[in-house]
């Protein structure tokens, strides 16, 4: 993928905290993830290290995936969409050097934005108890790595910091811990689980740059509308469990129907054939399988040279065997 795409989706990424709103972040653990969340018309995809982890080894977010396997997924995400992608890289995987390798190399790749928080590695969900979180000083050390790293690679990539100080060190450390993070150069805070729009309001006004943070059901965060959230001046909120959960459960729905030998219930606890190859673009590399074999090829295969007529008669014949008599 040129350099210059990579440019193209930083810039808007960026252009979304300059404008007035609410801009919603809902997570991909995967390309599929992905592409559902483009196809539903979201103008940004945030990764989510809580479902990699879970969907990459099926274990929680406890700081069991690393770098390398952060940056194999997070690739495919990248490349299965068109719209400007924001890592979830944890910690940047180390000390401020590991920062500054991760942000580098993760804009290699096309990231439009990367966040860091101050957590201890290994770290874990920000919702889970037992977090630890390292100094003010090490973190502003941390995004100024990030921040060094971008601007050599690309100066429009949007740098966040996360602080998870509210359960630890209370709500006043979430403020200093701000400002500080502002100051050493990241252009939005993620708050993990402030608790009350009280707190969000006082954190929109005393924080010098946009305030981030993320909506998990059953989770940390009280459960706020998106009205109140925009009332209060939120620039950006993360939704990491959008695809993940309703996944998880519609799987298992599908498997329980199996079990108890019922093909019907299973078959519309899902997409369809037709609906899922279009999903993922099937129909694009038939027609381009077909535009690449001769003419001759065609008719002495289909009897007709015309692709249009190809496809959709092998469309009719597959759903054919799915309707009812």
């Amino acid at each position: 993928m040129p350099i210059e795409n990579f440019i193209k989706r930083a810039k808007t990424f960026r252009s979304y905290f300059e404008r007035d709103g609410l801009t919603l972040r809902p997570c991909a653990y995967d390309a599929l993830s992905a592409i559902l969340i483009e196809q539903a018309g979201f103008e940004v995809v945030g990764t989510t290290g809580y479902g990699i982890a879970a969907s990459l080894i099926g274990q929680p977010d406890i700081g069991l995936v690393g770098y390398g396997e952060m940056i194999n997924r997070v690739r495919t995400i990248i490349n299965a969409t068109s719209l400007p992608v924001d890592v979830d890289a944890d910690t940047g995987y180390g000390n401020a050097l590991n920062v500054y390798w991760t942000v580098k190399n993760f804009a290699r790749i096309g990231a439009a934005g990367i966040r860091i928080e101050d957590q201890v590695w290994p770290k874990r969900c920000g919702h889970m108890a037992g977090k630890q979180i390292i100094s003010t000083e090490e973190m502003v050390q941390n995004i100024k790595a990030a921040v060094k790293a971008r601007d050599e690679e690309n100066p429009y990539m949007i740098v966040g910091a996360r602080t998870d100080a509210r359960s630890v060190a209370g709500f006043e450390a979430v403020i200093k811990r701000g400002k500080a993070y502002a100051e050493a150069g990241a252009d939005y805070l993620y708050v993990e689980a402030p608790q009350s729009i009280d707190e969000v309001r006082t954190l929109v006004k005393e924080i010098p740059i946009p305030i981030a943070f993320n909506i998990i059901p059953g989770g940390r965060t009280p459960p706020f509308t998106l009205e109140d959230l925009e009332e209060v001046g939120v620039k950006y909120l993360s939704v990491p469990m959008v695809c993940l959960y309703p996944a998880a459960k519609a799987m298992r729905e599908a498997l329980q129907y199996l079990k108890k030998g019922d093909l019907e219930g299973m078959v519309k606890s899902g997409v369809s054939w037709r609906e899922f190859n279009e999903i993922v673009g099937m129909s694009f590399w038939r027609e381009m399988e077909l535009s690449l074999l001769p003419e001759d090829e065609l008719i002495n295969r289909y009897g007709t040279k015309d692709i249009r007529e190809i496809m959709d008669r092998e469309k009719r014949e597959t759903e054919a065997k799915w309707k009812k008599k």
